[in-house]
């Protein structure tokens, strides 16, 4: 069965280069140069059900459980057989005595799982927090509309789940004292949403930080049988490789109008955007937000920087109050008023998408500012070459 972490259990239980160009008057453009960086192909969508940067820790207890994302594939547009070849977990505290089953089935006609039919499965030994990525020995063929990824996690094993979302994408299983047979998910006496409903009957109030890699062709050049950590703390894959750290040549610009800017003050104070392209660009149709959030939720750096500054999350929101989850149309420019250690060498990082992850934006600096364009809401920083500190991780215990 599963508990959250702090509540009791119920009874029944890469980065890369991207041209963009700076719209602040009078500013001329940056020239940034990076080093290319040489990676692994992998699937071409990314499976994800989670939405916010916020977490909690659920831990497993009295038997193993299977916990299970279902994601449905006819949005994605993807032609079928399509194959997942790479799958995640957020892990908050791993069991390394007792090998976890990595599963994934198909679903002919969504709704519950009961029906759906095991399409492959490896084991693993997980032994480290962070976000596990477990590359399938030979890549997963699905032919149906509806999949769902799972991890049949041992007792005390600790995952993530995201806490915003509907908790019904993410299914709970086991056999009370025991264990059911994975090949068949009418087997577990227990087979439930975590939205609170029978018969799990615990409500996550979010979704399990697990997500799949998938593509309509056939695998790319992954190594088979792979395990690869991202430490803790952090919600999305590991970055990606590279043989060199980017070289980056910096130009310092003068006679921009800065009268322009607005700091996000209080929450964000050392972050500003351009309000002509608000008022100009958008004609007002758009209102920018910013929050500041625990930087243990950061997505890791890219490799050969460190990330210097609080963590902010912008949100651009439309003339009806519904937040833009795609690109803009047009960039909005933000600044941000660096250390003076580190203003020669900084550069800002962007990350959005599902699973996060940082792109290193062309930026412009300007006294003790520095100027992206930003043509996504997301996770706000800055970076300077260099090794990251790691950020500590906060503790908990259950409730008596």
């Amino acid at each position: 069965m599963v508990g959250e972490f702090g509540c009791l259990s119920q009874d029944n239980m890469m980065f890369r280069f991207k041209r963009q160009y700076l719209l602040l008057p009078g500013v001329a453009i940056l020239v940034l140069v990076l080093i290319p960086l040489l990676g692994v192909q992998a699937g071409d969508r990314v499976l994800s059900n989670n939405q916010g940067d916020a977490s909690t820790s659920w831990f497993i207890t009295g038997e193993p459980t299977l916990v299970m994302n279902g994601f449905d594939l006819t949005p994605l547009g993807l032609q079928l057989p399509a194959v997942i070849d790479r799958v995640s977990i957020a892990v908050d505290t791993p069991v390394a005595t007792t090998p976890v089953d990595v599963v994934v089935y198909q679903d002919a006609n969504g709704g519950s799982p009961v029906d759906a039919v095991l399409a492959g499965q490896t084991q693993v030994t997980i032994n480290q927090t962070g976000v596990v990525t477990v590359t399938f020995p030979t890549p997963v063929t699905v032919t149906q509309p509806v999949v769902w990824i799972g991890f049949y996690l041992p007792v005390d094993f600790k995952f993530l789940a995201d806490t915003s979302g509907t908790s019904v994408l993410t299914y709970w299983a086991w056999t009370p004292g025991g264990r059911f047979n994975l090949a068949n998910l009418a087997s577990a006496q227990v087979l439930g949403p975590a939205d609170g409903t029978a018969p799990v009957n615990i409500d996550m109030q979010g979704i399990a930080r697990i997500t799949g890699e998938i593509s309509s062709a056939a695998a790319g050049s992954v190594t088979p049988g792979t395990l690869t950590i991202t430490p803790l703390p952090t919600i999305s894959v590991s970055g990606t490789p590279a043989t060199a750290a980017p070289v980056i040549t910096q130009i310092a610009a003068a006679g921009a109008d800065l009268s322009v800017l607005r700091t996000y003050a209080p929450a964000c104070d050392t972050l500003s955007w351009d309000t002509a392209d608000v008022g100009v660009t958008f004609r007002g149709g758009l209102s920018p937000t910013c929050t500041a959030i625990w930087p243990g939720y950061a997505p890791p750096s890219p490799l050969g920087f460190a990330r210097r500054q609080l963590l902010y999350d912008v949100t651009f929101y439309n003339t009806r109050g519904a937040p833009i989850t795609g690109q803009l149309p047009a960039p909005v420019t933000h600044c941000i008023r660096a250390n003076p250690a580190d203003i020669d060498l900084a550069v800002i990082g962007a990350a959005y998408g599902s699973p996060r992850r940082w792109e290193l934006l062309p930026t412009l600096r300007i006294g003790d500012l520095i100027c992206a364009e930003v043509r996504q809401g997301g996770n706000l920083s800055y970076f300077i070459p260099g090794v990251e500190t790691a950020t500590p991780t906060p503790t908990a215990t259950p409730k008596p």
